[in-house]
């Protein structure tokens, strides 16, 4: 299969998305940059146009409402863009009591983190089988191989994006088309600016300290997307968690992830 020529990254403008793009730039590849904020999405335009000379295209969008990932498609088909690899990085985690969460919040949540990956997809994936060629990169999450009290519905989410990807990837195989699935663990990226800082300091799981830098993360991404393969989990010490999972007591699991992922100020209620 010959290298894409345009690919498509959702959540574009910033963290692993833009990294990813800055990449890919750099290998002369056409990019379609998609995300909410029209601004940040037309500065990181320029700077891969002044960096790499790259042909950018940009579109705003909120893939968090119904429907949007069809019109997503439309646009790239009225713009004339055929689109060979496709990356679904978009989403958000929300770390909270699951009754407590906003429940429009949650629907918004769901609807980027499961319905829009599965729907583009669905559009994208449809055109590259009837072409024979094409490459779809889903990016989940070590969120995905145990449960995550705390971070349930997230966890849950990224679980069907991981057990999706690897199923398509079968379907498609004999297509022409890969399909791969990235798993980071914690990246220092935007994800976590919704977060109060005081639920997650220091000791938390997802302090900052623990973040990976999102350049290694897009650096797999780009090598699993090119090369090639079914499923990357990022970083070795979340590899070997991810392998001792399936080893331990779901049970277990279950108790160790509620003690790592529990808030600081619910920390300090159960006390």
């Amino acid at each position: 299969m010959s290298p894409p020529t345009t690919t498509l990254i959702t959540g574009g403008s910033g963290g692993i998305g833009l990294q990813m793009a800055r990449l890919l730039a750099a290998r002369g590849q056409r990019l379609v940059l998609v995300s909410r904020d029209a601004g940040r999405l037309q500065a990181a335009a320029d700077e891969l146009q002044r960096a790499h000379g790259a042909e950018v295209h940009v579109h705003a969008i909120d893939l968090a409402e119904p429907g949007a990932g069809q019109r997503l498609f439309e646009h790239t088909q009225r713009q004339g863009l055929r689109i060979d690899a496709l990356v679904n990085n978009a989403g958000f985690g929300i770390v909270d009591e699951h009754v407590a969460i906003d429940a429009a919040q949650l629907q918004r949540m769901l609807q980027l983190d499961v319905v829009a990956v599965a729907e583009l997809c669905h559009r994208y994936g449809g055109a590259m089988k009837q072409r024979r060629a094409g490459r779809i990169l889903n990016v989940a999450s070590t969120a995905a191989f145990q449960p995550t009290p705390y971070f349930a519905a997230y966890g849950a989410a990224k679980a069907f994006v991981l057990n999706f990807s690897e199923a398509l990837a079968k379907e498609m195989e004999d297509h022409g088309v890969s399909v791969g699935c990235l798993a980071p663990g914690p990246t220092d990226t935007a994800f976590f600016d919704g977060v109060d800082p005081r639920r997650i300091a220091g000791g938390h799981h997802f302090g900052k300290a623990g973040r990976a830098d999102p350049r290694d993360v897009a650096a797999a991404g780009v090598e699993l997307l090119l090369g090639g393969g079914l499923t990357r989990v990022v970083g070795l010490t979340n590899r070997v968690m991810v392998l001792g999972n399936r080893f331990v007591p779901r049970a277990m699991v279950a108790a160790v992830s509620k003690r790592l992922l529990r808030p600081l100020d619910l920390r300090a209620a159960a006390r």
